[in-house]
């Protein structure tokens, strides 16, 4: 008797378990595209960088809740950690564009001087750089990043009107 308890308890386990991960799964909201932990949102409008990082806030004031689920979505600019989501966000770009216009992310120059400092606008490490050749401009106030640029990732003025891809943590 106790063997089929142990059993049947290790079965619910499991259930739960993929129960479990199916929910998290399917946490994106509408709209959303999910990759890796968070989930994307391209942004078709034209904002300078600042315009469009409050937006992506703006995006994620919201609370999400599911069964015993209540979560704060927080959202930013999308940082970008390896190629792969670099890639990600290309492709994602396209899908919803049909080319490669130039979109925010969320890179920003804290220091504004020619000690440059990179940082995320979600405050993750700058650890992923692929930043076009000769760029930043050191002569340029260039001081936010966008990508599609021939490849590669863009430094540029805050007042450029771009369009903008958006993440936030799936719960």
């Amino acid at each position: 008797m106790s063997m089929l308890t142990s059993l049947l308890l290790l079965s619910a386990a499991f259930a739960l378990a993929d129960a479990t991960s199916l929910l998290e799964e399917d946490l994106c909201p509408s709209g959303w595209t999910k990759y890796g932990p968070r989930c994307f949102m391209f942004v078709k409008t034209t904002r300078t960088w600042p315009e469009a990082e409050r937006h992506c806030v703006s995006l994620g004031d919201k609370l999400v809740s599911v069964p015993n689920v209540v979560k704060y979505l927080g959202a930013n600019l999308a940082s970008v950690h390896s190629f792969a989501e670099e890639q990600f966000l290309q492709m994602m770009v396209l899908v919803n564009t049909g080319g490669f216009p130039l979109t925010w992310i969320g890179g920003f120059d804290a220091v504004q001087s020619k000690d440059r400092l990179w940082l995320w606008s979600d405050g993750s490490n700058f650890d992923h750089r692929n930043l076009a050749k000769g760029r930043p401009d050191a002569g340029a106030r260039e001081t936010c990043i966008h990508m599609n640029f021939g490849g590669t990732v863009n430094s540029a003025g805050t007042m450029l009107y771009v369009e903008g891809a958006c993440p936030r943590c799936a719960p």
